[in-house]
């Protein structure tokens, strides 16, 4: 199969037969670390610092990078990785969804501390695209 990587919009993307997915990652709740609007990171984690629990939520890919639709039957799922490093390489695989419409994970029962967080898409033959933005989480 024909593999190929490609530079679009400054963002690294893995392909097969040229099917890009790129996926935008949102993190959701109140308190914790963020980015600001507009400036491509997460806005807004977590929950309350005190419960141990990360709320992360994002939003499918609907275009590829060349701009022709994706449709949600396209899609096979996510994969969310989790660290204590902020490099994608210090992250590993916390749970692979299987499901194109769940869109939020909460991660629960975490000791104090900080843990960093992505989301890859992939779709139904297992292409999957690069990471999200990385974003944190301070318990």
């Amino acid at each position: 199969m024909n593999i190929s990587e490609k530079i679009i919009s400054g963002m690294k993307v893995k392909a097969r037969s040229g099917l890009f997915l790129v996926l935008l990652f949102v993190l959701a709740g109140c308190g914790g670390g963020a980015g600001g609007e507009g400036d491509g990171s997460p806005v807004g984690i977590g929950a309350e610092e005190s419960d141990g629990t990360a709320t992360l939520s994002w939003v499918a890919p609907s275009t590829r990078v060349d701009n022709s639709t994706l449709s949600m039957s396209e899609i096979g799922g996510y994969k969310v990785y989790m660290g204590t490093g902020a490099s994608t390489s210090d992250l590993s695989l916390y749970q692979d969804i299987n499901d194109p419409y769940q869109m939020e994970l909460v991660v629960e029962d975490l000791s104090p501390g900080t843990y960093y967080f992505a989301v890859t898409a992939y779709d139904q033959y297992g292409v999957e695209s690069d990471f999200s933005v990385v974003a944190s989480k301070t318990i």
